[in-house]
C-alpha cells in the first residue's frame, strides 16, 4: 500500500472516529458479554458468540438510539453506562442469549427423538401391512452390528 493511500485513509478515519466516540464508549462496555462468548467458543464454532452477541446488541440498541437522537455526547454515553436499569437490560439480554444457546441443543434433540419415534412407528405399521399383503416371506429383522453376538 502506498503512502498516499494510507494518508487518505487516515484523513477519512480520524474525523469519522471522532464523530462516533460516544457510540464506541457505550458499545465497548455494553458488548463485553459478546466478547466473552466469542473467546469461550474459540475452538467450537461461533454459534455461542453470535447468539449472545445478537441478543446483547438487541438490548443495547434502544440506548444507542437514544444516544444518537437525544444528544450524541460523551456525557450522554456515560449517563447510559451509569444507569443501572440500562446496564440491567443490556446484560439481561445477553444472559437471555446465553440461555437460548444453552437450551437450544436439548430442545432440538428432543424434537428429533420424537420425530424419529413417530417415523419408526409409521414404518413398522407399513411393514405389518406388507407382511399381511405379501406373506411372512418378505419380513426380515434388522440387527445392528454392535448388538450381534459372535
Amino acid at each position: 500500500m502506498n503512502k498516499s493511500r494510507v494518508f487518505l485513509y487516515l484523513m477519512l478515519a480520524i474525523p469519522i472516529g471522532l464523530m462516533v466516540i460516544p457510540t464506541m464508549i457505550v458499545l465497548m462496555f455494553a458488548l463485553l458479554p459478546s466478547g466473552v462468548a466469542f473467546i469461550m467458543e474459540r475452538g467450537k464454532g461461533i454459534y455461542g458468540g453470535v447468539c449472545v452477541g445478537a441478543m446483547n446488541l438487541a438490548g443495547a440498541s434502544p440506548y444507542l438510539v437514544d444516544l444518537w437522537f437525544e444528544g450524541h455526547t460523551v456525557e450522554a454515553a456515560f449517563g447510559i453506562l451509569t444507569d443501572v436499569f440500562a446496564i440491567l437490560v443490556i446484560y439481561g439480554c445477553a444472559a437471555f442469549g446465553w440461555a437460548i444457546y444453552a437450551t437450544t441443543p436439548s430442545v432440538v434433540s428432543t424434537f428429533m427423538t420424537m420425530t424419529a419415534g413417530r417415523r419408526i412407528a409409521a414404518l413398522q405399521d407399513q411393514q405389518k401391512e406388507l407382511v399381511l399383503k405379501w406373506g411372512p416371506d418378505v419380513e426380515s429383522v434388522y440387527e445392528q452390528e454392535d448388538k450381534k453376538e459372535d
